[in-house]
C-alpha cells in the first residue's frame, strides 16, 4: 500500500522540488547552519562547566553530614511555615522553596554514600543480613505483610462503615476484604508449594495458583468498578486532611513505582505465585492512584464538581480496563505455560 502511494505521490513530488530547487536548497542550508550553531553552543557549554563550573558546583553539592541534615531541617522548617501559615511573608517562602531545592539536590548527591553505608550497616547484623540475602524469607515476610496490613484495613473500614452506616465506606471494606482474601489464597498456595519436590510439580501448581489469582482479579475489577460507580454517579470521595495527602500521593507513587519494577523482575514467571502477588500489589497500585486524584481534586479543585467527574471517570475507567486486561493476561499466560509443560 505504501508503495503504490509513493508510485503515485512521486512524480508530483519530484516536479515541485524541481520548481523550488532554490528554495530547497536554501533551507537545507539554513538547517545545517542552525545545526553548526547547536553544537558550537553544545562545545561552549561542555567547556564552561568543565572549566568554571564543575568544582563550585560540586564542592557546594559535597556537605558534610553535620551540615546536610541541618539544612534538612531548617527547608522542612521553611516549607511548613510556607505551607501551613495562611499569612506567610512571600520572601521567606520563595527562600524556603529555593533552600528546599538546594537541600534536594544535596540530598540526592549524596544518596550512593547513604545507600552504601546502610547496605554496611545492615550486612554487619546476622538478621538484617539474613533476610537481605534469604530470597524465601523475604518472599514469606512481605506475603504476611500485605496480607496483614490489607486484613487489618478492612477491618477498619468495615467497622467504619456500620458506625457511619456509608455505603462509600462499605464498598471500600469490601475491596479491602477481596485484596486480604487474594492475598491470604497466595500465601497458603506457596506454603503448599513448597511441600513438592519436584521442580515440574512445583512449577505447576505454581501456574495454576498464578491462574486462579487471574480469576479472581476479575472479581476485584468488580468492587473497583463498584466504587468507580459511586465516584461518578453519587460524587463519593476519598479525603485526607492537612498534609496527610501529601504522604499519601507520595506513596501512591512509590507503590505504582515498585509494582512496575517488580512485575518487570519477575515478566518470565520464574516463581509464579511471587509474580502474581506482585500483580496484585500492581493492581492495588492503580487503586491508590485513583484515590489521590479523587482526593486531589476534592481539596484543590475549587469546587469544580463536573470537571471532578468528567476526570474521575477517566481514570477510573482506565483503572478498571487494566485490572481487567492484567487479569485476562494472567489466565491466558498460565494457560499457554501449562500447554508447553503438556497440562
Amino acid at each position: 500500500m505504501f508503495k503504490a502511494f509513493w508510485e503515485k505521490v512521486r512524480p508530483s513530488l519530484s516536479v515541485w522540488l524541481n520548481a523550488n530547487k532554490t528554495g530547497c536548497i536554501a533551507i537545507g542550508r539554513g538547517f545545517a547552519w542552525f545545526g553548526k550553531q547547536c553544537a558550537r553552543f553544545g562545545r561552549w557549554c561542555a567547556s564552561l562547566w568543565k572549566e568554571h563550573l564543575q568544582a563550585p558546583v560540586l564542592k557546594a553539592l559535597q556537605l558534610h553530614w553535620i551540615p546536610a541534615l541541618l539544612l534538612v531541617i531548617v527547608s522542612a522548617a521553611l516549607l511548613l511555615y510556607a505551607f501551613a501559615w495562611p499569612d506567610a511573608n512571600p520572601v521567606i517562602a520563595y527562600a524556603g522553596y529555593f533552600i528546599s531545592a538546594y537541600t534536594l539536590a544535596v540530598v540526592c548527591f549524596r544518596m550512593p554514600k547513604i545507600i552504601k553505608g546502610m547496605k554496611k550497616v545492615l550486612y554487619s547484623h546476622a538478621y538484617s543480613e539474613k533476610f537481605l540475602t534469604d530470597k524465601k524469607l523475604r518472599t514469606e515476610f512481605f506475603l504476611y505483610f500485605g496480607c496483614g496490613f490489607s486484613i487489618v484495613y478492612a477491618i477498619f473500614k468495615f467497622t467504619a462503615g456500620m458506625y457511619y452506616r456509608s455505603v462509600w465506606i462499605g464498598a471500600v471494606a469490601v475491596y479491602y476484604i477481596i485484596v486480604s482474601l487474594m492475598r491470604f489464597g497466595l500465601i497458603k498456595r506457596y506454603r503448599y508449594n513448597l511441600q513438592y519436590e519436584d521442580e515440574r510439580e512445583q512449577r505447576l501448581f505454581g501456574l495454576k495458583s498464578y491462574r486462579f489469582c487471574g480469576i479472581l482479579m476479575f472479581v476485584l475489577n468488580v468492587a473497583v468498578t463498584g466504587l468507580v460507580i459511586q465516584l461518578i454517579w453519587h460524587g463519593e470521595t476519598y479525603q485526607y486532611p492537612g498534609f496527610l495527602i501529601y504522604a499519601f500521593a507520595a506513596y501512591s507513587f512509590y507503590c505504582i513505582g515498585m509494582a512496575v519494577r517488580n512485575m518487570a523482575k519477575h515478566r518470565k514467571l520464574d516463581t509464579p505465585i511471587l509474580a502474581a502477588a506482585k500483580m496484585l500489589s500492581f493492581a492495588c497500585a492503580l487503586m491508590s492512584i485513583l484515590a489521590t486524584q479523587t482526593a486531589m481534586l476534592t481539596q484543590f479543585g475549587d469546587g469544580q464538581e463536573m470537571f471532578a467527574r468528567i476526570m474521575n471517570a477517566v481514570t477510573g475507567s482506565v483503572v478498571c480496563l487494566l485490572i481487567f486486561g492484567l487479569a485476562l493476561w494472567m489466565v491466558r499466560r498460565a494457560n499457554k505455560e501449562m500447554r508447553k509443560m503438556g497440562e
